[in-house]
């Protein structure tokens, strides 16, 4: 018998949660991974924003950032804590006694905390963070010889000459689902019951405030008020000694959203407005600023004492005794000074208004703070004793002025997600490294950069519009949610009696409009871009699937009071979650129900509206998520299991925000055996993870770009002025019958070197996503087996069929041709295209073209072309042209600058023309001014001449090369292609219609399309 090996693949899951790690990932190219003994070294990975290249074109700026990788900056502050920390624990220096210099009250908390005979045991992570902010005020000084200084968060010479005062700030760098919040709650039952045992140590507060980005946190948050008693985080997570539960309670625990830190209008009384009222300090606001319409309006705010004491008011309970604060900043990567740097890089305007965002939030936020500071303390002291921020990411982000994707300088802690991965704290993420095509980068590792590329290649413009997107993106989304289905069967067969809450899948879209269409794909099965997954399809009364945009979410954030904002809000704090917290239905919830009921009941409804039960959590039964943002920061679904990402990714911040839906674990079950948590994953696709550092290139200071010359019309050449019809459309009339020439008919090719059918995944346990093909793990392998199985060749035809169909009569009028005369011979043209047009190359099947959109699109442009050429004589299309100028177009309108290399002409009436091609174009030219059969003749540069067509489905534009008139007066439109692809036959087609149109009206002359394929040619093709 052969004898075989057994090759097991190892986990990523390396460390136990619950001590120190002791070794981790090191993973390099092309080698295996190594257990390395130790831990990991704090370091961040910066990386420049794709759309940092000052004008660059992206594909130099790819190329620069291949070529220019920096290297990984430690975090020497966090480093050097870290040492320190560990001899102060272990007593080092002080003769075997842990944890010198700190108090009887803090000694006690770190032996309940670090016990290993609790319930459930605190993470290593947790009791680290807390650790290093107790070490910074609490130990003895022979620890903190030589420490580090650590930077703060300075205040601007204007902040300084208005008498503010900087405050203390330590962050602490966590991973999603790694327990920030039960930190939050160690902190403040340490710093409470340390002030309450001894009132005169200013070190401690019992004065504490939790700043969160939004509503949704701040609800979640309330467990860390100790007023709740035995159902308060210090007790359901053993925080606190019960018997120092009434010693807590003496402190208090102030929680809010950064909205409620605005100063308000002094003007309004009770939420009414006043009719005069002055109070309150004026501020001039200056509206259209700069044009002709601008006007200046003065509002009065409250002041600062004002707004402290109706602060104090409205958050406080009164319990505590000490002026200075505690303050918690929640996802603190919100919480910022404004440096200097000019936003003006950022073109998206998504992107600009979630930076104008961001900047509202932060001053807000870190203005209150400041005023808490001046005011709290008297006129003494400062306000806030200590700031702790906590954040998974706590970098600079878009709109802070400040460098994006670097780190707050006052991290004093860090467990990121590498050490979160090996610890098992949170899901892994499986990331695409390998597929069919075998390029170095797997296509769907940058779904954004790899629908760039393609668009590109296939001869789209570089704007990137919600259907082009699409009809690339569906075939990933396709692949991604078939694994989805796998998971969602398993969940159905073994799970579903004891959870009833079905995995979720989350597509996290570059802008609104992307999002919209997204969601009538995937919610209303609209089958443009290829079959959408029918798992994702609402139903009257069964929505699985929810579309959450930017404004929406803003609304959320700020606990607006619209219905429709109240229910998206408890639908997205219900994704998950099988029954309502506490078995309670909140009332707002069940007053919204209360009145869906009344309307389904009423006659006022077309039926598609069904009876609402409100005992049911409206997220439960959930499955897809698609967003315009990274959902509410503090949603903390656990089952979520699949993202896409469908926008440019340009800094670990984002991607690290984006993964971070998925992190969030289901079980923490340890394993009996290896007393390590049991793997969890999501699989990611379009999230990169390329963390590795890359450098801007430096522009040569020596070279300078061509100066611009301008291309125009010369009057005294205007004998040679060309004048063109600008075709929209066509229109169509007369009895139809398909008879295709399928000579003419042009191939589809479906390649999965192209649109990649079968993807690897791959663990992420470095920061380079890239490298990640090397590491450890189990590699799942997505194919489309399942998929398949669901579709008959019948049932393709019919698919394709029907879209064509749609297509017919929407360019034509659906009175044009009746549906049922149609779609018979449209289904039989259909099957003979799949079986003789249709080439399936490396494993592919007929039924994929109905997985990506492109090549639906492909199959169904080729036929409805081939059925429109083929229709009865009786058939007379005709070129729909627009009346007066819009209709009209002539060279005399010509002119532009351009920095391409001019070539010199005669009989043309431009004064020259612009090459894009080294000889070809160039070639051509010579053979146009010399012929004797030319009259005249111009490179189609800007004219405004182009031939409508549909590309894969999508109205586009083809403009060819140069139109001509010869001695006879024909017109002729002259194309010159090297090679005859696909997208040239599909051009070719499209002229040939254009040229039959625009002759039958008889009104525009004789025109005629020539294709030449060697330019060698052209002048005996011109002597027609």
């Amino acid at each position: 018998m052969p004898m075989t090996q057994n090759y097991e693949v190892e986990s990523p899951i390396i460390n136990s949660p619950f001590i120190e790690p002791q070794c981790y990932w090191h993973i390099e190219k092309a080698k295996p991974p190594v257990k390395a003994a130790g831990r990991r070294l704090a370091s961040y990975f910066y990386r420049v924003p794709e759309h940092s290249g000052k004008g660059r074109k992206q594909k130099q700026q790819e190329e620069m950032f291949e070529a220019a990788k920096g290297k990984q900056v430690d975090l020497a502050v966090v480093n050097d804590l870290r040492g320190r920390i560990k001899q102060w624990r272990q007593g080092e220096y002080s003769g075997g006694v842990a944890y010198d210099g700190a108090t009887l009250i803090t000694k006690e908390l770190l032996t309940l905390w670090r016990s290993e005979e609790r319930l459930q045991r605190l993470f290593f992570a947790q009791i680290e963070a807390v650790e290093t902010i107790l070490f910074l005020v609490e130990a003895s000084a022979m620890y903190r010889v030589g420490l580090l200084k650590i930077p703060q968060d300075e205040l601007s010479s204007t902040a300084q000459a208005a008498g503010l005062r900087s405050f203390v700030r330590y962050a602490c760098k966590m991973a999603t689902g790694s327990g920030k919040t039960t930190v939050m709650g160690m902190l403040a039952a340490w710093s409470i019951l340390n002030r309450v045992a001894a009132p005169r140590d200013k070190r401690f507060s019992d004065t504490v405030l939790i700043v969160c980005p939004n509503v949704t946190i701040r609800e979640r948050l309330q467990e860390l008020n100790p007023a709740l008693g035995d159902l308060s985080l210090y007790r359901t997570r053993q925080l606190v000694p019960p018997q120092r539960m009434s010693e807590l309670r003496r402190g208090q625990v102030m929680i809010t959203n950064w909205h409620r830190l605005a100063k308000k209008e002094s003007n309004r009384v009770n939420g009414d407005s006043a009719k005069v009222v002055t109070t309150g300090e004026p501020l001039i606001i200056s509206k259209n600023a700069g044009k002709a319409n601008e006007s200046v309006e003065i509002k009065h705010f409250e002041s600062d004492a004002a707004w402290f004491k109706r602060i104090q008011k409205e958050l406080g309970s009164g319990k505590s005794r000490s002026a200075q604060w505690l303050i918690f900043n929640d996802e603190a990567h919100h919480a910022y000074r404004r440096g200097d740097e000019s936003d003006a890089e950022i073109t998206l305007d998504e992107d600009k208004e979630l930076a104008k965002k961001n900047a509202r939030e932060a001053t807000i936020w870190i203005e209150g703070l400041d005023r808490i500071n001046q005011l709290a303390g008297g006129s003494r002291q400062r306000g806030i004793n200590l700031c702790i921020d906590l954040s998974a990411t706590p970098f600079y982000i878009q709109g802070t002025g400040n460098e994006v994707g670097k780190p707050f300088p006052w991290i004093v802690s860090d467990f990121g997600l590498l050490d979160a991965i090996e610890s098992g704290l949170v899901k892994i993420p499986q990331l695409p490294t390998r597929d069919m095509s075998g390029a170095t980068e797997a296509a769907y590792f940058n779904i954004w950069r790899w629908i760039q590329t393609q668009a590109e290649a296939d001869g789209h413009s570089k704007k990137l519009t919600p259907e082009l997107v699409l009809n690339y993106a569906s075939a990933p989304i396709n692949l991604l949610a078939a694994d989805w289905h796998l998971r969602f069967q398993d969940w159905e067969r073994t799970a579903k009696q004891q959870h009833p809450v079905p995995p979720v899948f989350i597509v996290v879209c570059r802008d609104t409009a992307i999002a919209k269409e997204m969601y009538q794909w995937l919610a209303h099965g609209n089958d443009n871009y290829g079959v959408a997954p029918p798992w994702f399809k609402n139903q009257p009364g069964q929505e699985v699937t929810v579309r959450i945009d930017s404004k929406v979410i803003d609304d959320i954030e700020a606990g607006g009071s619209k219905e429709e904002t109240q229910r998206l809000r408890m639908l997205l704090d219900t994704v998950g979650k099988a029954t309502w917290a506490g078995g309670k239905v909140p009332a707002e919830w069940a007053e919204l129900v209360r009145k869906h009921n009344e309307q389904v009941a009423s006659d006022d409804h077309d039926g598609a509206l069904q009876w609402l039960d409100a005992q049911i959590p409206p997220g439960r039964d959930i499955r897809c998520i698609i967003s315009v943002s990274m959902l509410t920061e503090g949603w903390d679904a656990n089952t979520v299991t699949h993202i896409v990402g469908l926008r440019p990714f340009g800094s670990q911040l984002l991607c690290e925000q984006v993964v971070g839906r998925a992190l969030r674990r289901k079980s923490y079950a340890i394993d009996a055996d290896t007393q390590l948590f049991a793997e969890e994953t999501a699989k990611v696709f379009g999230v990169p993870f390329e963390l590795i550092p890359f450098k801007v290139a430096s522009t040569d200071p020596t070279s300078s770009p061509p100066e611009p010359q301008r291309i125009y019309a010369v009057p005294e050449k205007a004998v040679f002025a060309i004048r063109f019809p600008v075709v929209s459309g066509y229109h169509d009339c007369g009895h139809f019958a398909v008879s295709v020439a399928w000579d003419q008919v042009a191939k589809v090719t479906l390649d999965p070197m192209h649109i990649p059918h079968t993807v690897e995944l791959t663990p992420l346990t470095t920061p380079d996503g890239a490298l990640a093909a090397y590491g450890p793990g189990d590699k799942p392998v997505l194919a489309l087996n399942a998929w398949r199985s669901r579709f008959r060749e019948q049932q393709v035809a019919f698919k394709l069929a029907r879209e064509i169909c749609r297509r017919w009569q929407h360019d034509n009028g659906a009175v044009a041709v009746p549906m049922q005369v149609l779609f018979p011979q449209v289904v039989f043209a259909t099957k003979r295209f799949l079986a003789e047009k249709l080439e399936c190359k490396s494993g592919t099947k007929a039924c994929d073209v109905l997985l990506v959109g492109e090549s639906m699109q492909a199959v169904i442009g080729a036929l409805l072309e081939a059925i429109k050429k083929g229709a009865s004589a009786t058939s007379a299309e005709v070129a729909v042209i627009p009346q007066g100028t819009a209709g009209n177009g002539s060279t005399e309108y010509v002119d532009f600058y351009s920095t391409k290399p001019l070539y010199p002409v005669n009989h043309c009436h431009l004064n020259a023309l612009v090459a894009d091609t080294q000889k070809w174009e160039q070639s051509a030219a010579f053979q146009l001014d010399i012929h004797p059969n030319v009259l005249r003749w111009v490179k189609n540069e800007r004219l405004g001449f182009f031939i409508p067509y549909r590309k894969h489905g999508i109205l586009a534009q083809y403009v060819p090369d140069f139109i001509a008139v010869t001695a006879t007066g024909l017109q002729l439109i002259i194309e010159i292609k090297g090679q005859m692809t696909d997208a040239a036959v599909r051009k070719s087609n499209a002229a040939e219609r254009w040229v039959k149109a625009v002759n039958r009206l008889k009104e525009y002359g004789t025109w005629r399309y020539l294709l030449v394929t060697d330019p060698a040619e052209l002048t005996e093709m011109l002597a027609v």
